[in-house]
Order: structure tokens, then sequence, then C-alpha cells
């Protein structure tokens, strides 16, 4: 949550803990029962048997529920559990989330494709008065942010926000500005705690804030913490920042850093540790303090880490978690996995391919799917925010040639009827098993800031994707099948990859038949190695703008990523002059692959980004998703999949597109049976 703001496995299986067998209410309480019989007690009176025997039946222990343990199986060990450490390969560094849900919660939740409060006591907001904006004056040749984020001497030519939010550009003649500033002020929750009973307040905010901000803490983004004055802590539960003149932050009620605790620490530098030697330290490391649902008890490198119910978890009093134990064992194969899971080994399997955002059950996929009808597995099949597309390559670089060269593709009359050529519902229902959907534009369907009035839908209809083509010169003079003009074929090259990818493959496929069969479109596929395919401009095929057809795939989140498809996004291209957003265009970094240039969309893409106003953000989004259905510059093929496993018995688990763990509500995890 606070990114923006600051192995091999055994192959016998690790033994669930010994499940302790029933004691009595004395070694549960500490509290000695009365006596079972009157012989049992030395003390006790002798009464004569003509009044009453000389035993009597024992009070029958009360059974002591079995404890509830549940195992979650992941390919990946996580290398620390540092919230700030640097290196690691992405799949440690998501393995380490997953492990993080469990011993924290919150602090703010990241759910469908939206954010929730979880220490907090409420998200701020502009209207409520605990988010405000305000003027700063800034005279000439002081600091200020940018309208693009820079921070800057302010001099003549500077674009910036006014206290309006509206772009204004400095003329160089005046002494001062007025910029916006933005106050936000968060509040925790009463009575937090960390796992060892110590209080959780503002000044273990303050203490994670001040890690972040210090250079020696590679692993922390700086760009927010470098535009933010310091924090001040107005009391234990509520705490204050204010951003530098001109910094426009549209997620400002999301910057709350993940408390870290003071007390264990000190303050930064003073007295025992610095940032640099934190990273070090084998407790950060190994052994974080909690204060979530569960609390580390034991980890065993390459085998597995244990974790028990945390006493002082500030839900405790709604019975919450409901699991005494929480296990995660590393099984690094998805087939061993999967096996595990049917055996009872594992409860939950989660994962997600090296690499990549697709899920370790991708190709076990019929498995999950047979066992569901047998009803030995819960898979969950659901549409995540990672989106496959179709890329058009409109605006080549200087020097491709074939028929993309000589302009095809700037013509939308010839996109738009490749959307209608291609059935992509039926790659759903095919490759996806029916499981997911095909949105119009970069944002889902369920996406809050999606509108669905006036956007072009394209259906399946061949015969509307030949008319267009048709109009456009295109007809099969020769009757082999394949479209012509002039003498030249509709024949393009398609670039995917990279090589092993076997639902890209699979896509691919498909597409080569279905535009063939249904509008005489030849495309020749080349698989290519994933710097072949990605590498930055000039030297990747997709970004160094030399292909035809190219297939991958592009994530989305709550601000829908319009400004991939924006000029400042062109890789290699432009003069490097600033455009009207003050942006130099043109660099090898850019995601605009496909050379998508059209200055309404580009406004409507960065006001909406740039928007505090709810109402106005939507409305302004709906306007660039508009342009991007009408134009097509891409096509959205699907959603791809996010997939977990459970045991039937296992109930509260939850996969949700936005989170970045599959155990964002562990707390409410439960097991029947045990």
């Amino acid at each position: 949550m606070f990114s923006l703001f600051f192995a091999a496995c055994n192959s016998t299986p690790t033994p669930r803990p010994t499940v302790l067998p029933a004691v009595t209410v004395a070694a549960m309480t500490g509290v000695a029962p009365a006596p079972a019989s009157t012989e049992e007690s030395a003390s006790a009176p002798i009464i004569p048997p003509t009044f009453a025997p000389a035993f009597t039946d024992a009070p029958s222990p009360t059974p002591v529920p079995a404890i509830k343990d549940l195992v979650v199986c992941m390919p990946y060990e996580p290398n620390t559990l540092y919230e700030y450490a640097a290196g690691g390969s992405r799949e440690s560094v998501m393995a380490r989330a997953a492990v993080l849900d469990a011993l924290r919660d919150g602090p703010i939740d990241h759910r469908a494709f939206d954010y929730q409060p979880v220490i907090l006591q409420k998200l701020p907001n502009l209207k409520d008065g605990d988010a405000v904006v305000e003027a700063a004056a800034v005279r000439d040749g002081e600091t200020i942010v940018d309208a693009v984020g820079n921070i800057v001497g302010l001099g003549a030519g500077v674009r910036y926000f006014d206290p309006s939010g509206n772009e204004q550009v400095y003329d160089g003649k005046a002494r001062l500005v007025q910029a916006m500033q933005m106050t936000v002020t968060f509040t925790l929750l009463p009575g937090l705690k960390w796992e060892d009973g110590q209080p959780l307040t503002t000044d273990d905010v303050l203490f994670s804030w001040e890690l972040s901000k210090s250079p020696d803490t590679l692993g922390a983004n700086h760009f927010l913490t470098n535009r933010l004055n310091e924090p001040v802590v107005v009391d234990a539960q509520t705490i204050r920042w204010t951003y530098l003149p001109g910094y426009k932050d549209a997620l400002y009620y999301t910057r709350f850093p993940v408390p870290f605790p003071r007390h264990l620490y000190g303050a930064l530098g003073a007295l025992r540790v610095t940032s640099a030697q934190m990273m070090a330290d084998e407790n950060a490391n190994r052994k974080p303090l909690s204060f979530g649902a569960f609390k580390l008890d034991e980890w065993k490198a390459g085998e597995y880490l244990r974790l028990s119910r945390n006493p002082n978890y500030f839900r405790a009093s709604e019975g919450l978690p409901y699991l005494d134990t929480l296990t995660f064992r590393f099984v690094p194969d998805p087939g061993q996995l999967v096996a595990q899971l049917l055996a009872g080994t594992c409860d939950i399997g989660i994962g997600t391919k090296a690499g990549t955002q697709d899920s370790i059950f991708e190709g076990l996929a019929p498995q999950l799917l047979e066992a569901e009808l047998k009803k030995t597995l819960a898979p969950q099949f659901i549409a995540s925010s990672t989106f496959e597309h179709l890329d058009f390559n409109i605006s080549p670089a200087e020097g491709y040639g074939g028929l993309v060269g000589r302009g095809l593709f700037q013509n939308v009359k010839i996109r738009q009827a490749f959307a209608y050529c291609i059935n992509r519902q039926a790659l759903v229902s095919g490759l996806l098993y029916g499981r997911s959907e095909v949105p119009p534009a970069y944002a889902p369907t369920t996406h809050p800031l999606y509108d669905p009035t006036d956007i072009a839908v394209y259906e399946f209809d061949p015969a509307q994707g030949r008319a267009l083509l048709n109009e456009a010169g295109w007809q099969d003079g020769n009757g082999d099948g394949v479209l012509d003009k002039g003498g030249q074929s509709l024949s393009l090259a398609y670039y995917y990859g990279p090589t092993g990818n076997t639902l890209r493959a699979s896509v691919a496929g498909a597409l080569k038949t279905q535009l063939k069969e249904n509008c005489g479109i030849e495309i020749n596929l080349q698989e290519l190695s994933r710097s072949d395919l990605f590498d930055s401009f000039p030297d990747g095929a997709l970004f160094g703008r030399r292909y035809d057809l190219g297939q991958f795939a592009w994530v989305t989140d709550v601000e829908p990523p319009c400004a991939l498809y924006t000029s400042r996004e062109w890789p290699g291209a432009g003069d490097g002059q600033p455009d009207q957003y003050g942006v130099a265009t043109g660099y090898p970094e850019g995601g605009n692959n496909v050379g998508y240039l059209n200055p309404a969309f580009e406004e409507a893409c960065f006001k909406a980004i740039n928007a505090l106003d709810p109402a106005e953000k939507k409305q302004l989004h709906h306007e660039a998703m508009k342009l991007f259905a009408r134009d097509v510059p891409s096509l959205i093929l699907f959603a791809k999949l996010k997939i977990g496993a459970a045991s039937p018995d296992v109930s509260g688990f939850i996969l949700d597109a936005t989170q970045s763990s599959d155990l964002w509500n562990v707390e409410a995890f439960d097991i029947a049976g045990q």
C-alpha cells in the first residue's frame, strides 16, 4: 500500500502441528476444580457408609476444541519480511506480501479498484475537511512542484497548479504566484496494540515515515516523501502532513505508511540503529513485530513459516482470527502443489508465475475444474486487473517498411475491422473457461470509473469487418482466401511472447485462424524472447515500434492507465521539446508503442488523472475511454484470470482483482472439521 509513498521445498511434507489431547479446565484456567471424589482429598471428612457411599462420580472434564491450523502453500519464499528491504525477486516480494497480510491488517486495503480503511477511522477527503487545499505564495526562484510532479525552482515557463486545481504557466514577470498546497489528516482507530502489548500510535507512523525518508533506505520509494513537509503528530491517534506547494496528488487519501514500532528501535539515528542498520537487523527481517491477526513463531528456511493467533489483535473481541495457527509452506512445483491440495496436505494454494502476472495454476485449470465438479477442491477464477491486448502499429519507427510502414493502421476503419473480425468472447470461452470478460477499454466493466454510456462495443461481426476492409480497397481479387489491394496481400507479422507463454501462444494461434477464416487477413506468427520483444527503444520489437501487430498485457488499477496511450509515453519519438503539458516527448521507456496521438484524448486523460473531485474524475475518464474505444489504437482482448484453490472445508478465502495479496482478509479464514 505504501509503495507509492515511501525455494525449494523438501519432498517430505512439513507435518502439521500436533493436535494436543483434551485437557482439564484446570490446565486451561489455572484454577483447581473441586475434588473428583472424597477419596482424592486428604483433608475431606470421613463419611460413614450408612449415610453416603464412599465414592462419587468425578465431573466430566470440559472438552477442549482441537487447534485450528490452516496451511497455505505457495511456490516462493520471502527473502525478508522487512517493509523497506531492497532487492529480492518479484516472486519473493509477492510471498512477503502474503505473509505480511497475516502479521498486519491494513493499514488500508486495496480491493475492487478502490481503497478501504482498516486501522484508520476513515479515509480523509476534501468534502469532510480532513483534507484541504489552500493557497501558498511561492516567490520567483523558490521551490515548487510543477504540473508533472518535478521539484523545480519557480521560473518563467514553469507550469503549476493554482489553488483551484487549474494548470497555470508562470510568465516570470510577477514576483510570486499562488499555488495549491494540500494538507491531509489521518486518524487511527483507538486501542491499537503491537503483539507485545505496547500501544500502536502515530509516533510509530512517524517513525515509518522517517525510515522511508532516509536515503539509506534503498527499498523505499522516495518520490512522495520528497514532496512532503515533515509530518506533524497531533496526538496519539492523529497525524497530519502537508505537501510542497504545487503538488497535486489525486490519491492523497491513500498515502499512509505501515506503522513501525519505535519502542523497539528508538529515534532514527539517535539510539542504537540507523536506517541502514535496520535493513540488516535480524528481527526486522526475520521476525517483525505484528499488529495483525497472527504473530510469527517459527521460520524454517526453505520449508515453512508458522504463525499463531495474536492475542493483542485489535479485532480479537470479534472472535478474530478464527484460526489458532497459520502455516506457510513452500511448494515450488505447481503440479505438486495441486497434488498436495487434493491430498489435504495444503488447505489453500496461491501464486503467480515467475516474472509475470499469470497464475501458476494457468496450465492446471482443467484439473482444478474437474476437482470443482467432484467437490474435492473449491478453486476460484476471477477476472484480474491485467488485460491482454492486440496492438496496431499506427506510428512505426522511421524506416520501418511494409504495409504498416505505408500507413495501414493510420486508417481507423482498418482497426475497427479487426475488432469486428475477432471473436473475443470465443477466446474467453475456449481459453479462459468462460470465467473472464471482454472490456471495451483499458478498464474492466466492474471498475467504479467505468461508464458504459456511448462507449463503442465491437461485437463479433465478420460481415461488418469485411465491409470496412472492402471500403478501404481490400478484396480477394485472386480467390486465394486472402484479401489483396494493388497486388499486395493483406499479410502481416504478428509478434508475441515471451517464448514459453502457453496462453499467449494459444491466443495467437486462435487469432491466426479467426482472421483468415472470418475476414481473409493473413497473420504470420513470430514468437520472440522477452528481450527481443520488450526491450526499450530502439532495440525491442514492440517498444522499438518495429512490428505490424503485437500482443502483450498491461495492468489497470484505481486510476485507469490512459497515460500509456499519450504522446509523453511515445517511445523514441518526438523532438525532446515540451508538449502542451510541459513534458518532453519521446524517450526509450515510453509505453505508447502503438503511437496513438490524439490531443483530445490526452487532455481528457491528464485532467482525469489530476482531478480531485470524484464526479469530475469519472466524467473525464469516461470521455477518454469513449475516444479510445472509438479509435481502437489497441484492441482489448480480455481480462486475464487470477486463480486460487482451496479445500472445500475452507471458508473466507476470497480472491480480489486489485489486492496484491490473496490473503487480504486472512483473519476471516476458517476451516471446518478441526
